[in-house]
């Protein structure tokens, strides 16, 4: 187990104590795990929820103006007692009286409820909701019933707002079970989580798995299946959420939770959030506010939940009302998105999404009804010949993305080979008008090439790669043949452009030695031009020796500490690892080699 803390006894005071002292508007009661705002509104409702801790920022996040007064914090997954939240009720108690917002689950239930009566004997107002928004638990006479899960936010949020109004003890109340009667969730994980007592994870899951209908107590969904995309995730889940709600007519108001489980990065959020949002207008359904993130997380668990809120005209002015809390701040009314608003049809419909998927199982597609573009006569390259090589490039590396992605971790950041396939790809997609409009000579088709890959390959890989493809064009323009030396020629003219990007960057271009993709290609070209020079042109075999040396060059990064490139900021972590653009002209070399024919 891997985790920041001091001793696993010790989990919860620490994480309140660390809590209190970066929030300045709460104050921490520690003999009872209570976090409350530090000036109570004598004139106002207060509002305590609260449970098992492993779920920040529920609940303490949501103590401030606008939403809670207090929460109070048990151990992880595990109800608070009834002392802490009778203590909880008495450190807020005002005249107007208390409300307990409490989560659907059994311990929950009976801590709360003896608590109020507790409270009630000392002539406390009090008065209590229960949230079970969970569609994935079946609700039954004979069942404890739905859990409470993260559409507990919304009922925080608008609750707080009544409250603030100065509304009675009653009708905010009457708001919260209003808003419990119209919110539903439903929710997915990707990985268990690890509570810290236990040091293991809750469940196991195979990599190509997910649980459905998970809750927020690291306990398995209702049933485990294949791992589905951000797409049919999301309208699987509308499907179910906006039938719970009967929402059937157009222009039905929503306000929209997409919940991260812990572990989930933003970026993965932001991608379910979009399709959500996408199939939701599909249904006409107007969405009124949105919130993304972290709300009620299950400590580290991977995965998220969708939450839905049917609106009125009054529950929308409620939670269009500010607060300010450390897990939620409102300052201005949520944006409106609707299925006739411009802007929103422009995001959803992303450029590119009308074209076909470039994935290695099509990555041959040109080259498959091509091949005859393989065969060199005459001892000269053609225009032709050339075509069919890049393409045959584009689909090397993009059947090698993972590949070369997984030796990139060793020294790098992970993602060379998605950064060059994701410039390959669109070359694919771009390969006809590149073909019509741009082929009139080699120059001019690898200069057209080259912007493609220099706009579309990702981070440094853009830069280096559509240099050498424009260098190479410079070098080719007007020209519709080449024979070995102009091809010899043209190779070193794409070396040229690749040191010329580094002296522009960083004062100097790579050198061999330097660990990176020179260190295959200098040695390639060599080989090329030494060939050329001294015996007949004979493709295939000058293909084979620049491929050979491309690959000895790159076997040579092994024992190379990076000075240059991806892995010159690890020093002598690269070791033993080839360098991972150098190894990728190797497998290229090595492919066109054994693709080059003549008659």
């Amino acid at each position: 187990m891997k985790k920041i803390l001091q001793h696993v006894n010790d989990v919860i005071p620490d994480m309140l104590a660390g809590f209190a002292l970066s929030a300045p508007d709460v104050e921490l009661l520690p003999k009872y795990r209570i976090v409350k705002r530090r000036d109570i509104n004598a004139d106002k409702v207060s509002l305590i929820s609260g449970g098992g801790s492993g779920h920040e920022p529920a609940h303490a996040g949501f103590v401030g103006m606008g939403m809670l007064d207090a929460a109070v914090c048990g151990d992880v997954f595990a109800s608070p007692s009834q002392v802490q939240i009778y203590q909880a009720i008495r450190s807020v108690a005002t005249e107007k009286g208390v409300l307990l917002i409490v989560k659907n689950y059994s311990g929950d239930i009976m801590n709360f409820k003896n608590a109020a009566y507790m409270a009630q004997e000392d002539g406390i107002r009090v008065e209590l909701v229960k949230v079970a928004d969970d569609i994935a638990v079946k609700d039954s006479l004979y069942t404890v019933g739905r859990r409470g899960v993260a559409g507990t936010i919304f009922v925080h949020k608008i609750s707080g707002a009544a409250a603030e109004q100065g509304k009675s003890l009653a009708e905010v109340s009457a708001i919260a079970e209003k808003t419990i009667a119209n919110v539903r969730s439903i929710g997915f994980a990707l990985t268990s989580c690890t509570v810290p007592t236990k040091g293991s994870p809750t469940f196991e899951l195979p990599e190509d798995e997910m649980e459905y209908g998970v809750g927020i107590h690291g306990e398995p969904g209702i049933q485990r299946e294949r791992i589905a995309d951000a797409k049919n995730l999301a309208d699987r889940m509308v499907d179910s959420l906006t039938g719970e709600l009967s929402i059937n007519d157009a222009g039905t108001r929503v306000a929209l939770l997409v919940n991260g489980f812990g572990t989930s990065p933003a970026m993965e959020l932001y991608i379910l959030n979009k399709y959500v949002i996408q199939a939701l207008l599909q249904k006409n359904v107007i969405i009124s506010a949105v919130l993304v993130g972290n709300y009620m997380t299950s400590i580290d668990m991977a995965g998220a939940s969708v939450s839905l809120l049917k609106l009125d005209d009054e529950l929308e002015g409620l939670l269009n009302m500010p607060c300010a809390t450390t897990g939620l701040r409102i300052d201005t009314p949520f944006h409106v998105i609707k299925n006739d608003a411009v802007k929103c049809v422009h995001l959803i419909k992303d450029i590119g999404d009308d074209e076909p998927p470039i994935s290695p199982a099509t990555a041959n597609y040109e080259i498959e009804t091509a091949s005859a573009y393989a065969v060199i006569d005459d001892q000269m390259l053609t225009l032709d010949n050339i075509v069919y090589l890049v393409d045959a490039i584009s689909a090397c590396v993009i059947r090698n993305e993972q590949a070369f992605c997984d030796l990139d971790a060793f020294a790098g950041d992970g993602d060379f080979g998605m950064s060059i396939a994701k410039g390959f790809r669109q070359l694919k997609r771009e390969w006809h008008d590149i073909r019509e409009n741009h082929g009139r000579d080699i120059g001019c088709f690898l200069e057209a090439c080259a912007l493609v890959i220099m706009e579309h390959c990702g981070g440094a890989s853009g830069p280096i790669w559509g240099a050498a493809f424009r260098s190479a064009g410079r070098a080719t323009t007007g020209r519709t043949q080449l024979d070995a030396k102009a091809f010899s020629k043209m190779l070193d003219a794409a070396i040229d452009g690749i040191q010329g990007v580094g002296a522009r960057s960083f004062g100097r271009g790579a050198v061999v030695g330097d660990k990176t993709l020179i260190d295959a290609l200098i040695p390639c070209a060599d080989a090329w031009r030494k060939a050329a020079e001294n015996e007949p042109a004979d493709f295939p075999r000058l293909f084979k020796l620049g491929a050979d040396a491309a690959c000895e060059g790159a076997k040579a990064t092994e024992g190379m500490v990076a000075r240059l490139g991806r892995a010159g900021v690890v020093g002598e972590r690269s070791l033993g690892h080839p360098d991972a653009g150098a190894h990728a002209i190797g497998v290229i070399f090595t492919e066109l080699a054994g693709l080059i024919k003549t008659r």
